[in-house]
Order: C-alpha cells, then sequence, then structure tokens
C-alpha cells in the first residue's frame, strides 16, 4: 500500500553528463518535498536514479550553465587535493578529511580496477569503496563535524560491442547524498574523467578500443538548499529557455 508521505523513486536521463545534470536539478526543483538537514532548510527528492547516455567531459552544458569554481573544486578533490574540503555557501564540515584523491591513490584503486578488468574483463568486482574504518570512527566521536563521502562507491563494467571490435566501459556510481544544485554537475564530471582514464589504461592493457559508455547513479537523498535555489531556479529556467530556441 503506497504510503502519501513516501517518494517514488525518480528517473532521470539524458543525452550527456551536462543535460543530465540539469534534469537532475530540474526534478528537485519540480517535485523536491520541503525538510531541514541539521538545521538548514532544502528540498530533497529520496532514491533517484539517473542515467547519463554518453561520460564525456569537457561537456557543452556544464561550461554554460555550471559555475566553474564549484566543477573545478570537485574535480580538485578527485584528481589533486589530498583533503576534503566543503565549498558549500554554508559549509558543513571543517577541513582534513581524506579527499576522493587520496583515498583513489593510497589504497591503488585505479590499479586494483584496471588490473581486474584487464585478466578478468566480464568481472563484476571492479569496485571503487570509499568509506573505511576511520569514517566511522571520526563520526563517532564528533557528529556535530564530521566527514563521509557523498559518493561511497563507483564501478565499472566492461562490454563487448556486437561485432567484438572494441569494449564500451560502463560507470556506476552509488551516494548517500548529493547536493545537485553546487556539487552534481562536479561529481558527474570527475567520474567521467575517472572513466576516461581507466579506459585509456585498459586500451593499452587488451589491445582493444575501449570507449566510455553510459553513467548510472543511485541518489539516495538529491537535495538543493534553501541558501542557493534561487540560483538553481534562475539556470533551469535559462536552460529551458535556451534549448527551446536553440
Amino acid at each position: 500500500m503506497h504510503n502519501d508521505n513516501e517518494q517514488l523513486i525518480s528517473l532521470v536521463c539524458g543525452e550527456n553528463i551536462g543535460s543530465t545534470w540539469l534534469n537532475l536539478v530540474d526534478i528537485v526543483l519540480s517535485r523536491g518535498a520541503l525538510d531541514f538537514d541539521e538545521g538548514r532548510e532544502r528540498i530533497y527528492l529520496r532514491s533517484v536514479v539517473i542515467r547519463s547516455l554518453t561520460q564525456l567531459f569537457p561537456d557543452i552544458f556544464i561550461e554554460k550553465y555550471g559555475k566553474k569554481e564549484n566543477i573545478d573544486a570537485m574535480i580538485d578533490l578527485m584528481f589533486h587535493n589530498k583533503e576534503m574540503y566543503d565549498f558549500d555557501v554554508v559549509p558543513s564540515f571543517s577541513h582534513g578529511g581524506q579527499s576522493y584523491y587520496a583515498r583513489i591513490k593510497n589504497w591503488k584503486m585505479i590499479d586494483f580496477v584496471v588490473n581486474r578488468l584487464a585478466i578478468i574483463p566480464e568481472s563484476k568486482k571492479a569496485v571503487m569503496s570509499f568509506i573505511r574504518k576511520e569514517d566511522y570512527e571520526k563520526v563517532l566521536e564528533n557528529p556535530k563535524d564530521d566527514y563521509l563521502p557523498c559518493i561511497t562507491t563507483i564501478q565499472f563494467l566492461l562490454v563487448k560491442d556486437k561485432n567484438n571490435k572494441n569494449y564500451y566501459l560502463n560507470t556506476l556510481f552509488n551516494a548517500r547524498s548529493i547536493d545537485v544544485y553546487q556539487k552534481a554537475g562536479g561529481n558527474f564530471a570527475s567520474i567521467a574523467l575517472l572513466s576516461k582514464i581507466i579506459a585509456e589504461k585498459l586500451e593499452n592493457k587488451l589491445n582493444m578500443p575501449v570507449l566510455t559508455g553510459f553513467l548510472d547513479g543511485l541518489i539516495a537523498d538529491a537535495h538543493i538548499y534553501k541558501e542557493t535555489l534561487d540560483d538553481a531556479k534562475k539556470t533551469i529556467k535559462l536552460y529551458k529557455e535556451n534549448e527551446k530556441t536553440s
């Protein structure tokens, strides 16, 4: 029996990561419920599934409608900066936690994924898991100023095309929570760049072209905070107006 207080699963699709990101922002704006998250007012949707048919970056829509500083910050946390920091307009945690970059590097996750798929291309174990024992300990020590990665896992799946001439590398992620206006565009961009790196390394090992395929994701809690609601609405309004006339 359906409970009126429960939200149904939402499916968001796009041709590319930019349109998928903007469609995600749009559906949260149009269908999101009002709530408070640790004292901050926001609108949210639960159990949102996204699919981008491609995962290429740079992306025309992210470049046109995204905030460059936010996109750059998320890419920095995936590929350059060892410490996690919150670039939210109202930061919710202090600097100091290990970034995605540090976790990927220290735990040799790219090597693991590439070696696994090079030896067993059909493997379903090519998974990057970003939460470790130390994260749980820190949350228990200081639950009002903790850090737990928003992206919890990223999985990579190789699929041969029908003619056996190349592979496609499809990517799936799970997120416990995402600020879809400020951060999802950067999340999608950084995952797409990570997929490209892995695809290129696999090409060398498999001696066969490896193309990046779709990007799928499950977001347990997709939200937009009150402080950025007006900006999000303006961005989506501009996007819809421009795409109708283009």
